[in-house]
């Protein structure tokens, strides 16, 4: 026997998204209090996602920018943000590899499972043009 179909409010659905961007919980631990697949939490979390880049270009063309300069500035913005996350980590592994003595005598660096990490995240999140 079937579960009948449960429906949320948009606060319920912007509460759980909110929690979720945060950190505050995972999305397995708001779905289980809520009694929904985690699945709906990273749907809500891409429709909220995809509210907000349309209400971000509606008001670029309220200011005065025509559709097409408003999808520009959007996706500038958006690229402007990823090369700010790219210098953030790059920042901390630069920080940490200061931290790392000089030809340490250890055979391997305490670093070294980030770095790999780091180099395979980075080979992963290339950019498809």
């Amino acid at each position: 026997m079937r579960r009948p179909r449960r429906t949320f409010t948009p606060e319920q659905r912007k509460k759980a998204v909110e929690e979720f961007i945060s950190g505050r919980k995972s999305a397995i631990e708001i779905a289980a209090e809520m009694g929904i697949d985690p699945t709906h939490i990273y749907r809500w979390k891409v429709a909220a996602e995809e509210k907000a880049k349309g209400a971000r270009i509606d008001a670029l063309e309220a200011d005065g920018h025509d559709p097409q300069a408003a999808r520009k500035i959007l996706k500038l913005e958006e690229e402007l943000e990823e090369y700010k996350k790219k210098v953030g980590e790059l920042t901390l592994i630069n920080d940490l590899l200061k931290k790392i003595p000089q030809r340490s005598s250890q055979s391997e660096s305490e670093l070294s499972g980030l770095i790999d990490t780091m180099k395979n995240s980075a080979r992963k999140r290339k950019p498809a043009k």
